[in-house]
């Protein structure tokens, strides 16, 4: 009961600073290329794994979905909005077809934040990704 609650606590935090924080002051331009977003992201909410192989300077991103296994990724990229780094990226695969997710990257707290829109249900559901330590 307490894990729970302090996992509800962490998540509600972690929306509350994202949607607080200044765009333009979260991420400068100059200051950090794509890059950063390289390296596994654990979903919050369940065991959804995504992993950023890699990224180039025009936007192309090369990401893997797990969920657990392995759902095709039939487009990504990564762009600028309002000084943050975005990392959208549409699946297709069964169960999967047509959705997508559109993340944020926030440097204060290392962490993707953003929507995932469900195509077969259409909904949209608030998501945050923490990034998965190396070892």
């Amino acid at each position: 009961m307490i894990a729970k609650r302090l996992k509800f606590i962490t998540w509600t935090t972690l929306i509350i600073i994202a949607v607080c924080l200044d765009p333009l002051t979260a991420l400068s331009n100059d200051q950090t290329d794509f890059k950063i977003l390289v390296g596994q992201w654990v979903r919050t909410d369940g065991g959804f794994i995504v992993h950023v192989r890699d990224v180039k300077s025009d936007g192309f991103v090369d990401v893997k979905y797990l969920n657990p296994k392995n759902i095709n990724v039939e487009e990504a990229e990564v762009s600028r909005w309002k000084g943050l780094l975005k990392l959208f990226f549409k699946l297709n695969d069964k169960g999967y077809p047509g959705s997508t997710y559109q993340l944020y990257y926030y440097a204060e707290q290392d962490s993707l934040i953003g929507f995932y829109y469900q195509a077969a249900l259409d909904q949209t559901f608030e998501v945050i990704f923490l990034r998965k330590p190396t070892q």
